[in-house]
């Protein structure tokens, strides 16, 4: 997720059901308007949408985007789709220094939604029987974890295991030094869980039980020991080419992005933004690593949910929701919905927090309703800055609105 995951991290996944909640109260179709950008902020680079259906106004989703980089972030990048409709639109620049204009295919680092894909090859491997979610860790890693208590594969994926997160170990109070430190090294997942481990397990009976990645560290190892083959290799030709992630990858060791691509920025207590889109992508690795698009985060959210990289009974089973922590299941987050086809329906997707950038996406059960969107600014913490976690709940809410009644 971000620079500093503790019981935090859980508050982050609640605001955003929140903000989900609080759009239920709207009659469909409705937009929110933010309020007027803070003093000083700079204007959004126009971009322009690179469709614009008749069924979508084109105009006011591209008006909410641009709330979000007049609120502070450098860049926005967003789809929203319904059925055969789509808007794709941009707002502000790809990098500060070179006021180049964003573009709606611009890649950036979507942060946890990565944990979607690996969570999808893990359901995969169980649709295939190879293992099962209720298998002990130690069946496919012994003696990786210490504790006398069997966590299961389940666990893992829902974040209800009460292993701690590695992250708390490299970025204690979650400083811009502390990120400068560690910005090139290369963490194998193996180290980081060693370290992690070293700490004791969270108390099961706790309500607030820690978002680890270093759960999804494991999970990351248990693919591989699982198919013989790597991560990114399974998520290659699981996920990716399945789904038609034409511009999607799963780094491991480059710290540049490839291709046109987004700068992401650190916005430190105080001082300017920090461009900090170069790092070595192991320290996320099977956690948040991904590089994507939002049109093809909607490509694989839709083949997620017609069939296409899932069978029925497993897709079930991947949003079955965990009675201890209903708001993260089998490596989804779900959220309500403006106007769900159905008396208490769910959205399903995710979120990212990563160095400098931030990614949402939700989708409709059946796939049709879709909306995704990046920004490329963060802080030391989940939340923030003020203006901007204000501005993207607005764009979320008036994106699903958006997508009621169309198609």
């Amino acid at each position: 997720m971000t620079l500093r995951l503790r019981s935090g991290a859980r508050r982050g996944v609640a605001a955003v059901v929140a903000a989900l909640a609080i759009g239920l109260a709207l009659p469909p179709g409705t937009a929110v308007a933010a309020d007027s950008a803070p003093a000083g902020a700079a204007p959004a680079a126009p971009a322009p949408s690179a469709v614009a259906p008749a069924g979508l106004d084109a105009k006011a989703l591209q008006a909410a985007l641009d709330k979000l980089t007049a609120a502070g972030a450098p860049a926005a990048l967003a789809e929203v789709r319904v059925g055969d409709q789509r808007w794709s639109g941009a707002s502000g620049v790809r990098d500060v220094r070179t006021k180049q204009s964003a573009r709606p295919g611009d890649r950036y680092r979507v942060a946890s939604v990565t944990k979607s894909m690996v969570a999808t090859v893990v359901m995969q491997l169980a649709d295939e029987g190879r293992l099962k979610l209720d298998d002990p860790v130690s069946k496919h890693l012994p003696g990786v974890l210490p504790y006398k208590e069997p966590i299961t594969l389940r666990q893992l994926l829902n974040h209800t295991s009460g292993i701690p997160d590695y992250l708390d170990d490299l970025y204690p109070t979650g400083s811009l030094e502390e990120h400068q430190k560690n910005r090139f090294r290369y963490f194998a997942p193996q180290s980081v869980i060693r370290n992690a481990v070293k700490k004791p397990l969270a108390d099961p009976a706790s309500p607030d039980l820690p978002y680890s990645n270093t759960n999804y560290a494991l999970l990351g190892l248990v693919v591989e020991k699982v198919t013989g083959k790597s991560l990114g290799t399974e998520l290659t030709r699981r996920v990716f080419r399945p789904a038609g992630m034409r511009d999607t990858s799963y780094p491991t060791v480059n710290p540049f992005l490839s291709g046109p691509h987004v700068h992401g920025y650190i916005k430190p207590e105080s001082g300017p933004l920090f461009d900090a889109t170069d790092y070595t992508p192991s320290v996320w690795g099977a956690a948040a690593a991904v590089v994507s698009t939002s049109t093809d985060l909607n490509r694989f959210f839709r083949a997620l949910s017609d069939g296409t990289l899932l069978s029925p009974a497993g897709l079930a089973e991947m949003r079955k929701q965990d009675g201890k922590y209903p708001y993260y299941t089998q490596g989804l987050m779900p959220g309500g919905d403006l106007c769900p086809a159905k008396p208490g329906e769910l959205l399903w997707g995710n979120r990212g927090n990563g160095f400098g950038y931030r990614s949402m996406t939700f989708s409709s059960p059946d796939g049709r309703r879709q909306v995704s969107f990046g920004w490329t600014v963060s802080v030391p913490g989940v939340s923030g800055p003020p203006a901007v976690e204000k501005a993207w709940q607005e764009f979320l809410l008036a994106a699903l609105g958006a997508t009621c009644g169309r198609g």
